[in-house]
C-alpha cells in the first residue's frame, strides 16, 4: 500500500495513476474541502484529513508515502497557511514516517535552494538556506526539506526531488503558468518579458519519482544519492506567446514589466483580481539559471521532454476535456 499527500494536484493525480498502472494499491489524504475530479475512476483509498492532523489510523500496511501537499503562492498573502501547510505539514508527515518507520519521498522545489549569482548552473551542491532566498514560497520549502534532510541524516529512509516549474496536461486546477499559456492561447495577453526559467513536463517528474522509488524498495540506493533536482528545458519568456500561436505582441522592457508587475500586485490584493506578471515571478525568470540534472541521470534513464511538446499536450487535453471546458469558461470571466 502506498500513500500520497497532495494527490488532487497536477503533479499527484499523475503520480497516482502511474502507481494505479503499475498496479500498486493507493491510499490518498484529501483535504475535507477538495475534490477528486482529478481522481475519477481510479481505484483507490481515500482519508479525508487535514495535512497537519493526526492520521496515524490511516498509515497501517503503508511500505511509502509520497509528500506532495504543498500551498504554492507567488504573492505576499496568506503568509500563516502557506506556513501551516508547507512547514507543519511536512513535520507532521516526516515525525508519522519516523514513527511507523514508513520510507518519505518528498517533494520539494528548486525554489528551496539558496539563490546564487544570476545566470549561475544550480545544482545538488547548492545548500537548502531559507534565509538566501526570496518569498515565503520558498522559505517554507526550504525550511520543510530541511528537516526532512535531519530526519534522513537521523536514519529515515527516502529521498526528496527538487521540481523546476512543473507543466503540461492535467492540470485540473489550473497553475498560474497554465493561465498563461491559455490566456496567450485565447488572445488575452498580448504581453511578454525578458527572462527564462526551467519547465519540466508533469509525467518526466512522474516517471523520475517512480523510477528513483523502485531503486528505494530495493534498499540499496546511495545513502548520499537522496536529493535530485528535476529539470527539464529552458523556457525564453520573450518567446512563449510564439508557442501558443500568438504572432502579434509587445516585449516589455525590465523597467516596464517590473512597474507592471507592482500594479498587478496591487490589483491582486484591492480586487482580488488574477494576474499573469507579479513581482516574484519576474524576479524568479530574471534569475536566469540553468538547472542541471545530471545526477538524476546517472541514477536513473531520464530524457525529459520537449517544451513544445508539453505545451502542444497540455493544450489537446484541456480543449478535449469536458472538465476543462467548464474550467475555460470560468476562467474567461476573470
Amino acid at each position: 500500500m502506498l500513500f500520497v499527500t497532495g494527490a488532487t494536484g497536477h503533479l499527484g493525480n499523475v503520480l497516482v495513476k502511474s502507481l494505479n498502472n503499475k498496479l500498486e494499491k493507493i491510499k490518498v489524504l484529501v483535504h475535507p474541502k477538495d475534490n477528486l475530479i482529478s481522481l475519477q475512476n481510479i481505484p483507490l483509498e481515500v482519508v479525508y484529513n487535514d495535512i497537519t492532523n493526526d492520521f496515524s489510523s490511516a498509515l497501517k500496511n503503508v511500505e511509502c508515502v509520497f509528500h506532495l501537499a504543498s500551498l504554492i503562492s507567488i504573492t505576499p498573502f496568506n503568509k500563516k497557511l502557506i506556513y501551516k501547510t508547507n512547514v507543519g505539514g511536512t513535520v507532521n508527515v516526516v515525525n508519522l514516517c519516523k514513527k511507523f518507520k514508513i520510507p518519505l519521498v518528498y517533494v520539494s522545489s528548486v525554489h528551496a535552494l539558496a539563490e546564487v549569482p544570476r545566470g549561475s548552473i544550480v545544482d545538488e551542491h547548492i545548500p537548502v538556506d531559507e534565509n538566501k532566498v526570496k518569498g515565503d514560497y520558498a522559505k517554507s520549502k526550504a525550511l520543510a526539506t530541511k528537516y526532512v534532510l535531519k530526519a534522513f541524516k537521523e536514519g529515515l529512509e527516502g529521498y526528496i526531488v527538487f521540481p523546476t516549474g512543473i507543466c503540461g496536461p492535467f492540470d485540473y486546477k489550473l497553475s498560474h503558468f497554465s493561465r498563461v499559456l491559455v490566456k496567450y492561447k485565447e488572445r488575452k495577453l498580448k504581453i511578454a518579458v525578458e527572462g527564462k526559467f526551467d519547465f519540466v513536463d508533469v509525467r518526466d517528474v512522474v516517471r523520475a519519482i517512480v523510477a528513483l522509488y523502485e531503486i528505494l524498495k530495493t534498499k540499496h540506493y546511495p545513502v548520499n544519492h537522496q536529493s535530485y533536482i528535476v529539470s527539464g528545458n529552458n523556457v525564453h519568456f520573450e518567446l512563449l506567446p510564439i508557442l501558443c500561436g500568438l504572432e502579434n505582441y509587445k516585449v516589455l522592457d525590465n523597467f516596464s514589466s517590473n512597474i507592471i508587475s507592482y500594479l498587478s500586485l496591487f490589483a491582486n490584493c484591492v480586487f482580488g483580481i488574477r494576474t499573469e506578471f507579479l513581482p516574484y515571478a519576474l524576479h524568479t525568470i530574471s534569475m536566469n539559471y540553468k538547472y542541471c540534472c545530471n545526477k538524476l541521470k546517472e541514477t536513473i534513464e531520464y530524457h525529459p521532454k520537449k517544451f513544445e511538446k508539453s505545451v502542444q499536450d497540455f493544450f489537446d487535453w484541456f480543449y478535449s476535456n469536458s472538465i476543462n471546458n467548464n474550467t475555460s469558461k470560468t476562467y474567461q470571466k476573470i
